[in-house]
């Protein structure tokens, strides 16, 4: 009884990951005006990093990082470094709520890459069904962005593509399903996560760089007091995530996961203004349905 209890504590835990990831897209569009697309990512990063060495330290876990070979924490990194800064220079370029939509929604094609890049990197065995999965996937991008578009037919909608804020989106995508199998294929089990020397150095590059290029500023208290909390809280989200997928329920927690796109996307639509309509949570579903495909389709 005592085990069933602890496992679905560690599954709950992974709740507030799942809350955390799904207002992603519009924290981070927000905090990309005042502070800077570069330096709100660097800020983020930074605290959230730390605060993570600061528990591997109680923890005893920071020496256990340096097990891994040189060459996982230097092709990791940069992949978990790329997700990150495309991630916020994405949702930056959105110049509106249906454009922020849709880069969210084309963020989270990450599930689907992810089993589509495990084939040649994992050596994982594909099915028809993970075809089918990644057609409903992008059928629901596809329904999003007419969802969103103020225009009444759909070759109107497609004339007015933000390739910048698109494009960004799905590279973003693309580095975070590399990310989550060379992690797997390069890391040495015994090693402790190395998620807060990635997040450390991503923040320290990314202030640097927007020091170079003299980003605006013009963060207030408030911008201060969101841009902490955020950091706080995706130091709790990484931490929490790692503690359910290893002590929980797996199942339970991946399908929480796969319910994000859509979670988010009431959230980002509601925030901004736009409001839910039934062909943008038909979009979402789409997402969610053909991630879910895609899952069942490799093995």
């Amino acid at each position: 009884m005592s085990t069933t209890r602890s496992s679905l504590r560690h599954t709950l835990a992974t709740l507030i990951p799942c809350i955390v990831w799904s207002s992603a897209v519009l924290v981070l569009h927000h905090l990309s005006a005042p502070f800077g697309a570069l330096r709100g990512a660097g800020l983020v990063h930074g605290i959230a990093g730390i605060i993570l060495f600061v528990v591997g330290f109680f923890r005893g876990t920071n020496s256990r990082i340096w097990i891994h070979s040189s060459q996982c924490l230097l092709v990791c990194g940069t992949f978990l470094f790329l997700n990150n800064t495309l991630a916020w220079l994405a949702f930056a370029a959105a110049k509106s709520s249906g454009e922020l939509l849709v880069a969210g929604l084309l963020n989270y094609l990450w599930p689907a890459l992810t089993l589509l890049f495990s084939i040649p990197i994992l050596g994982k065995r594909p099915h028809k069904l993970l075809a089918f999965g990644i057609v409903i996937t992008l059928a629901g991008i596809v329904l999003s962005k007419v969802a969103t578009a103020s225009s009444e037919t759909a070759v109107d909608a497609f004339s007015r593509i933000n390739p910048v804020c698109y494009s960004l989106a799905i590279l973003a995508a693309i580095a975070w399903a590399l990310y989550s199998n060379l992690a797997r294929k390069l890391s040495n089990p015994e090693g402790a996560s190395a998620v807060p020397l990635y997040m450390v150095v991503t923040g320290v590059v990314l202030l640097i760089a927007s020091s170079w290029l003299a980003e605006p500023y013009a963060a207030t208290g408030s911008d201060w007091l969101i841009m902490t909390g955020w950091a706080i809280g995706a130091a709790a989200a990484y931490l929490l995530w790692d503690i359910g997928m290893r002590f929980g329920n797996v199942v339970v927690i991946s399908t929480m996961s796969m319910l994000i796109p859509l979670v988010s996307t009431v959230i980002t639509a509601v925030a901004s203004g736009h409001g839910i309509t039934l062909p943008l949570v038909a979009a979402a579903a789409l997402v969610v349905f053909g991630s879910d495909l895609c899952r069942k389709g490799v093995e």
